[in-house]
């Protein structure tokens, strides 16, 4: 199942557009490795100190007003936790 997301990573980061910033992914376990990555000090991500991202079960994009699916964010222990928004 494919999914959009729109990743943000903290008060380091702009917060992202959804019709510029979004990113596809093959599915939604996908964006939960990418999304554990770049919360783990990844290099080519400095500085991330509260990672989230906002999904997508339908292209976004080009939509008057896109409502998410489900919103990604690190727990407290370090896992993903998957909101239903």
């Amino acid at each position: 199942m494919q999914v959009w997301a729109l990743w943000h990573g903290g008060a380091s980061y702009a917060v992202g557009t959804v019709d510029r910033d979004c990113e596809e992914f093959d599915s939604l376990r996908a964006a939960k490795r990418v999304l554990e990555a770049r919360a783990d000090f990844d290099p080519h991500y400095p500085c991330v100190d509260e990672s989230s991202m906002l999904i997508w079960f339908s292209d976004p994009r080009g939509v008057q007003d896109p409502y998410p699916d489900r919103e990604l964010t690190i727990g407290p222990r370090g896992g993903v936790r998957s909101t239903i928004c």
